[in-house]
């Protein structure tokens, strides 16, 4: 699949793929020790850690927002085995990664045997960098896992055109109120998920886009051949 034919067919497919294996949270500290069994990592996006409900006093990714809204839950498409992938939106080899590579992995996430987990890591290349990640995780507070990955892919389809008025096109088309979205990308709400995720991947190593990791485990290579041999070699 070439990068121009990564449109309806790929939205069409992650639509089928969320309705049917999308499950819920728990946050196990086994996905960052890399244990097989692990079922769900702890990273930026974990709902009790990152996130509260209440405002707190201070700012920081280890203490919460001075924000009080919901938390966000996990996003992540497919059962199998859970690699991160760490990107930005701005980045041109992150959005050209998803556009050419991922498609190759469609057998792998169809046959559960793949779970790709967004990782947010703005680098920053310009201010969508910072705006899309808070945007992404509003769709997903307030909508579904298969939701969210609606609009993320609606975003990769769309890069590098972004706009406010596309954010709220792209979240009404996927049933989550466009206002808030936008609200949320113009103000930055969710950005302590934001700088979490970022965390996270440089405390594992990241230094360029797109990253892979298997917890905290680098894994080595970029390209869907080197994801597939990754996966497979988890059997």
């Amino acid at each position: 699949m070439t990068g121009l034919e990564h449109g309806p067919t790929r939205r069409r497919f992650l639509a089928a793929a969320g309705t049917a294996t999308l499950a819920g949270t728990s946050g196990c500290l086994r996905w960052l020790r890399g244990d097989a069994d692990g079922d769900e990592p702890r990273s930026g996006w974990h709902t009790e850690e990152f996130t509260t409900a209440e405002a707190t006093k201070t700012f920081s990714y280890r203490e919460g927002t001075r924000t009080p809204y919901a938390g966000v839950k996990q996003i992540y498409a497919g059962g199998g085995t859970l690699v991160a992938v760490y990107f930005d939106y701005a980045h041109e080899p992150s959005i050209r990664w998803w556009r050419e590579e991922f498609p190759k992995l469609s057998d792998l996430l169809a046959e559960g045997r793949f779970r790709p987990t967004l990782l947010m890591f703005p680098l920053p290349v310009n201010e969508w960098s910072m705006l899309l990640p808070s945007a992404l995780f509003e769709v997903r507070a307030r909508g579904s896992r298969a939701d969210a990955w609606a609009f993320h892919e609606a975003l990769v389809e769309a890069a590098p055109e972004y706009s406010l008025d596309l954010l709220r096109e792209l979240a009404g088309d996927v049933g989550v109120d466009g206002d808030a979205v936008v609200e949320a990308a113009r103000t930055r709400r969710r950005r302590n998920q934001t700088l979490s995720d970022r965390q996270l991947g440089r405390d594992s190593g990241v230094e360029t886009l797109p990253a892979f990791r298997w917890g905290t485990d680098p894994i080595e290579g970029s390209t869907a051949a080197d994801i597939r041999e990754f996966v497979e070699s988890r059997r």
